[in-house]
């Protein structure tokens, strides 16, 4: 006779509100889904209301905080001189992670221009950076602050970026948006953290307060009369 099937193991939380046991179904795969977008992972557990608020409200405050820095404020870069620290927050939804990481490593490569071309959550060129002829001619067609002036030609049909009024394009970006930069910046910041929480609740069910151990439930039963000395 062949070996009894095992069922597979089942990850079950205790709702804190009425003591329901939730399904977590698979907890990394819930944590990495809600990574992806937020309350895609509760979603898949079944948790319909809750990931409806998780998705709406994050997504929300990422969009706002991306259309208030005028579509700047989302990038990932490790140059020197140029580390934007603010994309460790905000690398807290996967949805803006994932693209900023793709269009960094495209700008910043052998490409030298984001992918289909598209300037979304691509980094700030600096000045004496390479990029292909396309995305030069393309930021001279859409970007208000770039001239064809600024870009120099190469052997081999790239452009170099040589502004003549700037360090490079981030000093652009704060010269048009101003506060908004920082504004938007801190929204899309915040958007990540708050996610955090829920990949957490994803991963390990709804927070609840730890229980009370046997001391401190002595400590908070008053006291019966006739007994201890009470009356």
């Amino acid at each position: 006779m062949g070996r009894p099937v095992s069922a597979a193991p089942r990850f079950v939380a205790i709702s804190p509100d009425d003591g329901t046991a939730i399904d977590l179904r698979n907890p990394a795969v819930a944590a990495v889904l809600s990574w992806l977008l937020p309350g895609l992972g509760q979603l898949y557990q079944r948790r319909l209301f809750k990931g409806s608020i998780f998705m709406v409200s994050l997504l929300s405050t990422l969009l706002a905080g991306f259309w208030i820095g005028g579509g700047t404020v989302v990038y990932a870069s490790w140059r020197p001189g140029e580390k934007r620290w603010a994309f460790l927050c905000q690398a807290g939804i996967g949805a803006a992670a994932v693209p900023a990481l793709v269009q960094s490593y495209r700008v910043n490569g052998p490409a030298a221009e984001p992918f289909a071309g598209i300037a979304w959550f691509a980094p700030p060129l600096v000045r004496g950076q390479p990029v292909s002829e396309a995305y030069a001619r393309r930021l001279v067609e859409r970007d208000p602050d770039i001239a064809a002036d600024d870009f120099r030609r190469q052997p081999g049909g790239v452009m170099r970026f040589e502004p003549r009024n700037s360090g490079g394009q981030l000093s652009l970006w704060h010269l048009r948006l101003g506060r908004f930069f920082d504004i938007g910046t801190l929204y899309t910041m915040l958007a990540g953290l708050l996610n955090l929480l829920v990949i957490y609740d994803a991963w390990a069910g709804p927070m609840r307060q730890p229980a009370a151990t046997d001391e401190e439930r002595r400590d908070k039963t008053p006291p019966q009369p006739g007994k201890n000395g009470g009356r």
